[in-house]
């Protein structure tokens, strides 16, 4: 149980790399970093996203990994609809990606959406597609459905795919 309160539904796809497993868990949806051997916990990322709400609710099925080879990220996505890159190694957000290592996947959507109210969300995993994060959306009534690249690296935008017009 991480988070404020039991979590019942727990589903998510961990992924295992050199020795380490990573999953998102909980009620808030942490990132969490596992010793894939012991079970021992090696490090979590939680955010307090205060009253900000999601349109997708749940433990977020996972998050991406990246290597350069040199340099290890792992990216996921928040209840709140924000995006994370962090050390693979410590948790640490990245500082070289968005603001402070998050990306708030609300802006620079070619739409204006209320930063608070749950009107879009994903849960779903960020897609990690060589040096490109493939962000989805879950459209509801206001917000249209957008899947988004995004440079692994800075978290500057790099496309959008319009797949619901609302």
């Amino acid at each position: 149980s991480l988070g404020p309160r039991p979590d019942a539904d727990f589903m998510s796809t961990p992924l295992v790399v050199n020795g380490r497993l990573y999953s998102t868990a909980g009620f808030r949806r942490d990132a969490v970093c596992l010793d894939a051997g012991t079970g021992e916990l090696l490090w979590m990322h939680t955010y307090d996203e205060g009253e900000r709400l999601g349109s997708r609710g749940g433990p977020g099925l996972g998050l991406g990994y990246w290597t350069d080879g040199t340099n290890e990220r792992v990216v996921y996505v928040t209840r709140g609809y924000s995006m994370f890159s962090l050390d693979a190694r410590t948790g640490l957000p990245d500082p070289a990606f968005g603001t402070n290592g998050m990306v708030d996947l609300r802006l620079d959507d070619d739409q204006v959406i209320d930063p608070h109210r749950g009107v879009i969300g994903l849960h779903a995993p960020p897609l990690v597609v060589r040096d490109t994060v493939v962000a989805g959306a879950a459209p509801t009534i206001y917000a249209k459905g957008y899947v988004r690249g995004f440079d692994v690296r800075t978290g500057k935008g790099k496309w959008i795919f319009d797949t619901v017009p609302l």
